[in-house]
């Protein structure tokens, strides 16, 4: 039986999380769709420069580089960065003639599960390796039902990829010669301009990961929480809470929100800066994607608020007293919307009286710091090749 195989080389964090998710998966799903007679093995090796290059040639010189060293058959670049051609997003490239490709995740909007990730890598790799058949071997795929993928690409398998581009499909583009630098290759782009950017921005917010800075707002909670409670001593707050209509509890929520972001933003030094040898367009985008990033993180850390002050009022605030101090028959609404003013209160006082406990934690939400910290890793894994061989010539 004929070994081919497959290495995938994804960026740290997400994709390399993805990568190891679908490995085992792999093998059947190769073996189901493109050839059974074929014994599939994949490899997995991260590399900071497919997650820190901005230019899709970059990553199929290292996903080439790493193929010959590895010897693998094909390989396969997972990377969290956004791909473009001119205003079209990018999904993923196939160099033919190296037999690399490259699967951009955050074109995959805000869920690019592991499920949606296989069937891309599959297609690649059917894409690279149907290319490679010769008559004999092409006759045998077409008895099988497999190929030519120049007319069944042409019914749009991308677009079968449930949810992920339900609004908008796919369209291929393929060259005998060049497209963008890549090679002689294949490109998938999405076809709507608009829906493509939105699936950018929600996937580079996701590749950020939101989630892992809330340990940081532990200090922020305890602050805002003893604000809030110190607050609540007072009836102003009460009296407040049963005259305000819902329009002004959702603009002081929006407020408090808002003075967070740009709080922690300019405490953090998280916006990006114009730089010479970086693409404006995508600056922009890494910025967009902090300030979506941000959001999400603290409307996890209001609703945890909330759900904190809505405990405390329904304990150490007196039906009784609360009415009284406003001449109100008191509810369950009333303590909701007591909660909510003290939430939006004590979000504010918050972030003004309270520094972010990880701080690195923080920096990772915005793409520039974390490529930053990869080409830190590329400087150390050279330096230590460098040494290792600089060594092995003096003992030679």
């Amino acid at each position: 039986m004929e070994q081919l195989t497959i290495g995938i080389i994804p960026a740290p964090d997400l994709p390399a999380a993805d990568a190891e998710a679908i490995k085992d998966d792999l093998p059947k799903a190769l073996s189901t769709t493109i050839d059974d007679e074929i014994e599939w093995n994949v490899e997995i090796e991260v590399s900071p420069l497919t997650g820190a290059a901005e230019k899709v040639k970059d990553i199929m010189e290292e996903a080439k580089k790493l193929l010959d060293k590895n010897n693998w058959d094909y390989a396969i670049c997972l990377t969290d960065l956004p791909i473009f051609s001119g205003k079209n997003v990018v999904l993923a490239d196939a160099n033919v003639a190296d037999c690399v490709a490259q699967i951009s995740l955050p074109a995959f909007g805000a869920l690019p599960t592991p499920k949606r990730v296989k069937k891309t890598v599959v297609h690649m790799v059917k894409e690279l390796h149907t290319r490679h058949m010769d008559k004999d071997n092409e006759q045998q795929m077409l008895q099988k039902g497999i190929g030519p993928l120049d007319k069944r690409e042409q019914k749009g398998f991308f677009s079968k990829l449930k949810g992920a581009f339900l609004f908008s499909p796919i369209r291929r583009k393929s060259s005998p010669q060049d497209i963008d630098g890549i090679g002689v290759g294949v490109r998938f782009i999405i076809a709507s301009r608009l829906i493509g950017l939105v699936h950018v921005l929600l996937g580079m917010a996701a590749s950020n990961r939101p989630w892992t800075i809330m340990p940081s707002f532990k200090g922020v909670v305890a602050l805002a929480f003893a604000s809030g409670a110190y607050g609540l001593i007072f009836p102003t707050l009460w009296q407040l809470s049963v005259n305000y209509e819902i329009p002004r509890f959702i603009g002081l929520m929006i407020a408090s929100i808002l003075a967070m972001i740009i709080w922690i933003v300019f405490a953090h030094n998280l916006w990006e800066r114009p730089k010479k040898d970086s693409s404006n367009h995508l600056r922009m985008l890494y910025n967009a994607a902090t300030i979506i990033t941000l959001t999400t993180s603290i409307l996890m850390y209001y609703f945890v608020l909330f759900l904190l002050f809505l405990v405390a009022v329904s304990i150490f605030v007196p039906p009784d007293l609360y009415g009284a101090q406003t001449d109100q028959n008191i509810e369950v609404t009333h303590y909701i919307k007591l909660a909510w003013l003290v939430t939006s209160v004590a979000t504010v006082a918050g972030s003004i009286g309270s520094g972010l406990e990880k701080t690195e934690e923080v920096g990772k939400i915005t793409y520039g710091y974390r490529q930053y910290l990869r080409y830190e890793q590329m400087k150390q894994i050279e330096k230590k090749k460098e040494e290792e061989k600089y060594g092995k010539s003096e003992n030679e």
